[in-house]
């Protein structure tokens, strides 16, 4: 199911999928201008690369928005971590976050029951609490 998923802005929920990979912008700290980053949809999977090509240092951080609308895709949840809307299907989205630390390889995908995670990430260290989660709404 996951593997089948488009991802989209939180924010206008425009599509971020083109060419079977998620199209992102970015900026350094201490750059002005934004260039865009095409990542593997696969949760766990860090393969990427920029357009024009950047390296980035271990433990950087890095700025993502939406290259639809622009608006930040920090997640509330976490500062250090972008957050997207996962469609699976015409009724079904998850929220998908993953670390802007480079280096942190780190991916939590959020549904109606429960939290998944990928790469480094493991169940007894989800750096965000999330109240809904189990919660019945009365």
């Amino acid at each position: 199911m996951i593997d089948h998923s488009h991802y989209h802005c939180p924010k206008c929920s425009r599509s971020l999928t083109k060419d079977k990979k998620v199209v992102l912008n970015f900026k350094r700290n201490e750059a002005d201008e934004w260039n865009e980053i095409f990542l593997n949809p696969e949760p766990g999977n860090y393969d990427f690369y920029t357009v024009p090509t950047t390296f980035f240092e271990k433990g950087e951080h890095v700025k993502f928005c939406c290259p639809k609308c622009n608006a930040d895709l920090t997640s509330k949840k976490d500062p250090k971590f972008v957050e997207l809307k996962m469609k699976v299907n015409d009724f079904i989205y998850f929220e998908a976050l993953f670390s802007s630390v480079y280096g942190d390889k780190r991916t939590y995908v959020i549904t109606q029951d429960d939290i998944d995670v990928y790469g480094d990430a493991s169940y007894e260290d989800i750096p965000f609490p999330d109240l809904s989660i189990g919660e019945v709404p009365y």
